[in-house]
């Protein structure tokens, strides 16, 4: 619960930063608690294409708050 809500916290500040697809997926998965196989089934993807993506946004959101320290402030 505490990983999400950091991951939330990093996602207001840089989703700007963060491709419409990243931005799409992470709110299904993150805001709208949909599983990883029903937003595979709504995006008519594979899910290991979600987990993918997923997974490389909690990265980059990461990396951007290593370079860039807003959520720090």
């Amino acid at each position: 619960m505490e990983r999400e809500l950091y991951l939330s916290i990093l996602y207001d500040y840089y989703h700007t930063m963060l491709t419409d697809r990243q931005r799409e997926i992470f709110d299904l998965y993150y805001n709208q608690n949909l599983s990883l196989g029903e937003i595979a089934e709504e995006l008519e993807i594979s899910r290991q294409g979600v987990r993918d993506s997923v997974k490389k946004t909690e990265i980059e959101l990461s990396q951007l708050e290593e370079k860039l320290g807003l959520a720090k402030r």
